[in-house]
């Protein structure tokens, strides 16, 4: 069970302090005038002049010629004038230092506070390029998204781009409990080196078995020690990269119509949806549903609970709960069918 986080945050004014370093600029204000008006019989106005100019110590010449006990007051009202401006300063220097801790503070309570309340979110153990991208076309499909990062530059990164972000180690179990890891539905895990990653995975898997969780790999070892890990999906970024770059040179349309699937920039998209048990549509085949006819999308593979992979289903294949359709239509219509398919 969840517990939000309340901290009684003080306000940022601070005006008893403030008032309080103005009683005693007042204070010494009115004590140099009068000074001045008893030591002197200066009038008014040239006693408070005398005053301002000693204690900001501007150093103008006298405004009238001093006597020895005004010089002796004057040398008193110095010594007073660096003692209130030590006081002032003080204060000032306080107050700014409290606000920026306290608006601070209040931003990352008010982000763990709306991080406890999450539910079945993906978290982000690193916010490099890649993480970057990968977290922001994960938003667009509508998860929720916590970002896990130890540098601050990168922190702050992903805050201005709107992201939940926890600044910390994620390889230390306190942060991937700030970041909800028990109650997180997928747990993507980019940080540079394979052994920081691979004790991610140990950890993730422990505090929550269920938890789909996704890394990346420098090199084959490391592919085969996360694997070992209970790694569910593993990225090697380099094999990628020279895949796709071959796919762009023999096969640029294929290329360019999956990348229009996986972002549905274009309207329509290929996606997955994943057919509860309790669904009404198990144990019925495909001809009987008219899912074309119904939702206008084509179910492109079926996906079994082993991993079996039926591609272009014929019509008398039965769904079933656990199973996975690979489907390819408009936006709307997929989604109309996976409301369908989940009953929602």
């Amino acid at each position: 069970m969840s517990h939000q986080i309340k901290l009684p945050i003080q306000e940022i004014g601070r005006t008893p302090e403030l008032l309080f370093s103005l009683a005693v600029v007042s204070l010494a204000l009115s004590v140099g005038t009068i000074g001045y008006m008893v030591v002197e019989g200066w009038n008014a106005f040239d006693s408070f002049y005398m005053t301002v100019i000693t204690l900001a110590t501007i150093g103008y010449g006298e405004t009238n010629p001093l006597s020895t006990a005004g010089r002796v007051f004057t040398i008193f009202l110095i010594f007073l004038g660096v003692g209130v401006g030590s006081v002032v300063l003080g204060t000032i220097g306080r107050v700014i230092i409290e606000t920026q801790l306290g608006h601070l503070l209040n931003r990352r309570v008010k982000m763990q506070n709306r991080i406890e309340a999450l539910t079945e979110h993906t978290i982000f153990c690193g916010f490099s390029r890649l993480g970057r991208v990968a977290a922001e076309e994960l938003r667009k499909s509508g998860n929720n998204v916590v970002v896990i990062e130890q540098e601050e530059r990168r922190a702050e990164e992903a805050i201005a781009t709107g992201f939940l972000v926890i600044r910390g180690d994620a390889t230390t179990d306190e942060v991937l409990m700030q970041a909800g890891v028990t109650r997180a539905a997928r747990l993507v895990s980019l940080l540079p080196r394979d052994s920081d990653n691979l004790y991610v995975i140990l950890t993730g898997r422990e505090m929550n078995p269920g938890m789909y969780i996704v890394s990346r790999a420098e090199d084959d070892v490391g592919e085969k020690r996360l694997k070992r890990a209970g790694v569910d999906r593993l990225v090697s970024t380099y094999r990628l990269a020279a895949r796709k770059l071959a796919d762009g040179i023999m096969r640029p349309y294929v290329t360019d119509f999956f990348e229009i699937a996986g972002s549905g920039d274009e309207g329509w998209k290929v996606e997955e949806i994943k057919i509860p048990d309790i669904s009404k549509v198990c144990g019925q085949n495909l001809k009987d549903l008219s899912l074309r006819q119904r939702a206008n999308v084509s179910i492109a593979a079926i996906i079994s609970t082993t991993g079996d992979l039926e591609l272009n289903p014929a019509g008398d294949t039965v769904l079933r709960g656990g199973a996975t359709l690979i489907a390819i239509g408009w936006s709307k219509d997929i989604d109309a069918l996976e409301k369908f398919i989940l009953g929602a």
